[in-house]
């Protein structure tokens, strides 16, 4: 299918999508996110109290949970690894559980957190392949030369996306999303950086406050210390996960469109989902070709709750 002739990939509107989906749906994201981070940070901090004395020497930052700078022994080092492989993983799962709610959404089904997390484990070896695959070779990357580590990051920013709608697997998920990148890579590019400059001032005035609450106690304290990082790690996984799995997605989707002339049909396909069970107008006349038209969708696929006016509604408006 060739793709139609539609405007340049824009930054404000990717950004907006994302931003809008993330916000009409933050209960469900928020909830898919704490069921399967909110454990694992207690494990960590159970992990934390066993292995710390002194509550100076807890690390601070909300990335910094499961981080190798414990007490340097043997056990404080074992745990430290399990847990920065777990994080790995809880990380993947919630990202793939996410960009499979943002696609229900799209559709109009039901996001709920059970089918989502059932999706994104039976994909999880294939996810995390893939994310050892990307890591190896963008740390060989960057160790080469820090552009060519910048420039694949954003040339394989979609591939997550690509593995779980599309099937492909492992080193096929990146040429995948190499290929829809291809020739929109600034545009790419600007879409992460903003994002991701969002996710950390937010992550990093949830630490700001917490950690300046902890300061105010007795900085010695095991206990307090272990309970203001871990509580900065889930709640900034919980507001920034799905947003950055929200703005991704819309971009995959976005890319797709320019491509292929994408389309709710096909998306509903390979979701596995019957077009009979579609809501009235998903299908409707309005293809990716109207977007940006008089009483055409913002983006395609359009976004949840769209639809066209009633003198563009196709053939049941006619």
């Amino acid at each position: 299918m060739s793709a139609p002739a539609l405007r340049p990939l824009r930054v404000g509107e990717v950004l907006d999508a994302g931003i809008k989906l993330y916000l009409r749906n933050v209960r469900t994201l928020m909830g898919l996110t704490a069921i399967v981070v909110v454990p694992f940070q207690a494990l960590s901090a159970v992990v934390l109290l066993s292995t710390v004395s002194n509550g100076n020497e807890v690390p601070r930052g909300f990335t910094s949970l499961g981080s190798a700078d414990r007490v340097n022994h043997a056990t404080s080092l074992g745990s430290s690894a399990i847990l920065d492989i777990t994080s790995a993983i809880i990380g993947v799962l919630t990202t793939a559980a996410c960009v499979k709610a943002v696609s229900d959404i799209y559709l109009e089904q039901p996001a709920s957190i059970g089918s989502s997390l059932r999706f994104a484990l039976r994909r999880l070896g294939s996810l995390v392949w893939l994310e050892i695959i990307t890591g190896v070779l963008l740390v060989i990357a960057f160790i080469a030369l820090v552009i060519p580590g910048i420039w694949l990051y954003a040339a394989w920013s979609v591939a997550v996306p690509a593995l779980l709608i599309e099937g492909t697997q492992g080193a096929s998920a990146l040429s995948r999303s190499f290929r829809l990148v291809r020739g929109r890579w600034w545009p790419v590019a600007a879409v992460l950086l903003v994002a991701s400059v969002m996710i950390s001032v937010l992550a990093g005035a949830i630490e700001a406050v917490l950690v300046g609450i902890s300061l105010t106690g007795d900085t010695s304290s095991v206990v307090l210390a272990v309970a203001v990082v871990s509580l900065a790690a889930t709640i900034s996984a919980i507001l920034t996960r799905p947003f950055h799995a929200a703005v991704t997605t819309v971009l995959y989707y976005d890319l797709r469109v320019r491509h292929e002339g994408y389309d709710v049909a096909l998306l509903a396909e390979q979701l596995g989902i019957e077009a009979a069970a579609l809501p009235a107008g998903a299908l409707a006349d309005a293809g990716p070709g109207s977007v940006g038209a008089p009483g055409g969708p913002p983006f395609w696929p359009p976004p949840p709750g769209w639809s066209p006016p009633p003198q563009t509604a196709g053939i049941d408006g006619e």
